[in-house]
């Protein structure tokens, strides 16, 4: 048992997902708030399949520019960091994720600028299919981004950005690298704005996830803004790890991380 497989919420919104690996995801998302798409979805499972007395921690990262045809407006620009666990109710599977949408820049007449908090529970209703997304896209490697580089927060956490490579046509950019957590290295996948500055805009927005390098969870989401102005990164960070089923309200800690590149 693990994340593949075809996922609705109570909005009717959709994710299907893959496995590129044994923990990494790749998917797509179609949205049935806001704008209509086709959006990509990155994450991490923790090794270990959830049972009747603890769920198995994931986490998530999607980019709302939409990778297919249609008109675009200011949440092209916007990002979400998922994380939460996929756990055995008496219904049935469930993933219950703790959601932040990052809107960097205001959509007039749905929201303004700022960070969405939200708690979603999916159900399975399908099962897998094809790989859904990209879990090693080709592309030139974008070394001018200004979120590449070494990223550290007052707790000596720190992101090492390696990479952002674009999507196809320039979408979104995908980012790559290491995550210095809990006294150790993590993997690191996520999604970023590649063109908030070519747009005039003062915030890029960035979602990562990161998994420990055993993969036996906590799994870990950052997602915020960075400013292109001052260059800090202030990011949400997520950690959820297994509960009970009667107890996913503890699942997922929440605090406020501010970085600066060195």
């Amino acid at each position: 048992m693990s994340l593949a497989g075809i996922w609705e919420n109570e909005y009717g919104s959709r994710m299907t997902l893959s496995l590129a690996d044994s923990n990494l995801i790749v998917g797509k998302y179609e949205s049935t708030t806001g704008s209509t798409g086709e959006y990509r979805v990155v994450g991490y499972q923790a090794s270990g399949e959830p049972t009747s007395s603890g769920g198995q921690p994931c986490a998530l990262a999607i980019d709302w520019h939409s990778v297919v045809a249609g008109p675009p407006d200011n949440s092209w620009h916007w990002v979400s960091g998922l994380s939460g666990q996929l756990s055995i109710q008496a219904s049935g599977e469930q993933l219950v994720l703790s959601h932040a949408m990052v809107a960097s820049v205001a959509f007039p007449g749905l929201a303004q600028a700022g960070t969405y908090i939200d708690k979603l529970i999916y159900t399975r209703v399908g099962a897998q299919g094809e790989i859904a997304g990209d879990p090693l896209p080709a592309g030139e490697v974008l070394a001018d981004n200004p979120l590449v580089g070494s990223w550290y927060a007052p707790d000596r956490t720190a992101l090492l950005i390696q990479s952002v490579v674009p999507y196809p046509g320039n979408a979104f950019g995908y980012v790559f690298g290491k995550l210095i957590w809990n006294g150790g290295p993590s993997l690191l996948y996520g999604v970023t704005d590649i063109n908030a500055a070519s747009a005039g805009l003062g915030l890029q927005s960035v979602s990562i996830v990161g998994l420990p390098s055993d993969a036996g969870g906590p799994a870990v989401s950052l997602a915020g803004t960075l400013d292109l102005s001052s260059g800090v990164l202030s990011l949400l960070n997520q950690n959820s790890s297994s509960t009970a089923p009667d107890a996913t309200y503890v699942e997922t800690t929440i605090a406020r991380k501010t970085f600066t590149k060195q």
